[in-house]
């Protein structure tokens, strides 16, 4: 079952996406200092991308020009103080980032109470909630996407005994699966790509759950 919501604003969406591209909340921010990244995620207008770039390309010209250490550094700084006013600070990223996070869990909740599951963890980093139906003795997966909204999936075995090849909702399915793997960066191996879809979602789903989020990884001086 999908449930498409326009939950998260533009600067959560683009911050959630980032976040599962494996980009660390500082990595976020340093990107928003190119005016190019923002404009092509739909964060700043074709005039004002023009205008940003014109001062870029300014400063830049008379940084080459400058003879002296002392006029290099203040035209450094004039550069740093102009990309300042578009690029967002990493307090600023992580703060979207938890309120993008909050809004997901509470609607992943809302979905498990409706659906009358038993909650077993709720993964609010990777957008992802997975519980009991104890009516269906079934698993159940809800998982968060930007493209379809609220995906709420049960572990089956088939249709009613057929296989997937044979089930009418075969490519809304395929779909659905292919937009978590996509949005969440998530890789199968070659067996894995040849299961069938009620085997290839546990392994999708499993995959999510135990996927490391930028948040929690360690620095290499660690």
């Amino acid at each position: 079952m999908v449930m498409s919501v326009s939950l998260l604003s533009s600067h959560e969406s683009v911050v959630w996406s980032e976040f599962h591209k494996g980009h660390t909340t500082s990595e976020i921010a340093q990107a928003t200092r190119n005016p190019n990244w923002l404009h092509e995620r739909g964060l700043m207008t074709e005039k004002d991308l023009a205008e940003a770039l014109r001062r870029i390309k300014e400063i830049q010209r008379r940084l080459r020009r400058g003879e002296r250490d002392s006029d290099r550094s203040r035209m450094e700084h004039e550069l740093d103080r102009v990309a300042r006013e578009w690029a967002w600070s990493p307090a600023y990223v992580s703060r979207v980032l938890n309120r993008a996070r909050k809004k997901i869990d509470r609607v992943l909740r809302n979905h498990a109470t409706s659906h009358r599951l038993d909650i077993e963890s709720v993964l609010d980093y990777k957008g992802l909630l997975m519980g009991f139906d104890y009516q269906a003795n079934a698993q159940v997966y809800i998982v968060f996407t930007l493209d379809l909204g609220v995906v709420v999936w049960y572990e089956h075995d088939s249709y009613g005994g057929k296989p997937c090849s044979e089930c009418p909702k075969e490519k809304a399915c395929r779909v659905t699966l292919d937009t978590i793997i996509r949005e969440y960066a998530i890789t199968l191996r070659p067996d894995e790509v040849e299961l069938p879809m009620t085997q290839q979602s546990i392994a999708v789903f499993r995959k999510l759950a135990a996927k490391e989020v930028p948040r929690y990884k360690r620095k290499e001086s660690d």
